[in-house]
């Protein structure tokens, strides 16, 4: 049996008939030109329509979308007369019941969870987690990120990722860069807690800046996002490995983190912290030792036996991202979102999976969870500005609408 999303409303005619005579632009604003020639100059056929466009927004409403203008619903009617539903003019999988009776206007609508409603959703695997969210929690309740990432020239991917972790439900993200970007950053960074490393005029990740690190931020990490943005100087290169190796809570290790370690042949088995690496095909490449076409030939079994071999989470990014555990769980994303394939994408990723991490999901939940709500965002970026041209900090801003529509959808499963 499918399950449904509902909406209900009633109202009353004289109430619209009423609005009607008061103010004459009203059936402008509210119906369209074809629902003003259906209705004509009979109130009770406007009512039924309002009545269905405020039982669609309700719809909408537990649906966990965004909820659409008036003027946007449009009630239709197919050959033969029975009434349809389009939302921004495109056909919907809602069902629609409209009557009137005794001076009131009733109307029902529903739809399948799941159906094209307007932005196609994004349905969350079975099985997918999100961490709670009570309503006595407080910031500590969601754990602290610490972002370790960017150089002088690359501060904006330090900034998304610690957007992207903040947007995802962090409760405190502490982004750490070299001293000579921490103005650039901090100026952009309000509510988050912006550091410098090392000496003044460092300009990328070095053996003081760890040492920093170590000192007076790892500690207070529930979880560790490092790599975007770092670059790839030889001081940088010998941090990040003696980094690596002091790293005790989960980690989302990135992009030149990535790239550093394959180029000196770190072994993560050696790593004392739970680690999910999020390479896209090139870095994957650099890791196993492999060209990118190798590994874009077989994505799934390469991201698994990788996983299993170096006992890490492997999240291989990319149009059909793949999510290999070390316990042989696997997941592959589905959902192809062009508005996700411009530059920082990746590091708003890695910043969502470290929010994750932060309030307590494991590795690979994390990172289902976190592949599913970036996918969601880079949808509904898509649905509001179109194919081309969208930015990372455009995903961002779409994080929290995104996770909780998909957060509703879990709460609804859980319910059945």
């Amino acid at each position: 049996m499918k399950r449904l999303v509902v909406g209900v409303d009633v109202t009353s005619v004289d109430r619209i008939a009423a609005a009607l005579h008061r103010h004459p632009r009203f059936a402008e604003k509210i119906f369209t030109e074809t629902e003003r020639r259906r209705a004509g100059t009979k109130p009770e056929r406007y009512a039924t329509r309002w009545a269905a466009k405020e039982a669609v927004m309700k719809l909408y409403g537990e649906a966990g979308l965004r909820i659409p203008a008036y003027r946007a619903i449009e009630v239709v009617n197919r050959p033969g007369g029975a009434p349809t539903i389009r939302v921004g003019g495109e056909a919907t999988e809602i069902a629609v019941s409209m009557t009137h009776d005794a001076g009131l206007a009733i109307a029902v609508v529903a739809a399948p969870l799941g159906a094209t409603l307007g932005p196609p959703a994004l349905l969350p695997p079975e099985g997918m987690r999100l961490p709670a969210r009570p309503a006595d929690a407080h910031k500590g309740t969601f754990g602290t990120v610490v972002v370790i990432a960017g150089a002088v020239g690359t501060a904006g991917a330090a900034v998304l990722a610690a957007r992207g972790a903040a947007r995802a439900g962090a409760g405190l993200v502490r982004v750490c860069v070299p001293a000579a970007a921490y103005p650039v950053v901090a100026a952009q960074c309000l509510e988050l807690m912006a550091h410098p490393l090392g000496a003044e005029g460092a300009t990328g990740l070095d053996a003081a800046g760890v040492a920093m690190l170590r000192e007076s931020h790892l500690p207070a990490a529930d979880a560790v996002v490092v790599g975007p943005g770092l670059g790839r100087s030889a001081a940088t290169e010998a941090a990040l490995v003696e980094l690596l190796g002091a790293l005790t809570c989960p980690s989302v290790v990135d992009a030149d983190a990535l790239n550093i370690a394959a180029a000196r042949g770190f072994d993560w088995r050696t790593a004392p912290a739970p680690l999910v690496l999020t390479p896209h095909p090139a870095e994957m490449a650099r890791l196993a030792g492999l060209t990118t076409a190798q590994v874009q030939a077989d994505r799934a079994g390469l991201a698994s036996r990788f996983a299993a071999e170096r006992d890490v989470t492997v999240v291989l990014k990319g149009a059909e991202t793949v999510v290999a555990a070390p316990d042989g769980r696997l997941h592959i994303d589905r959902h192809r979102t062009v508005a996700l394939a411009t530059g920082g994408t990746g590091d708003v990723l890695s910043g969502v999976c470290g929010a994750l991490l932060a309030a307590g999901l494991e590795g690979f939940d994390a990172a289902v969870a976190a592949v599913t709500i970036h996918a969601e965002a880079g949808a509904l970026v898509e649905a509001e500005r179109g194919r081309a041209g969208a930015l990372a900090g455009d995903v961002v801003e779409m994080l929290p609408a995104a996770q909780e529509r998909l957060r509703r959808v879990l709460e609804r499963r859980g319910r059945r």
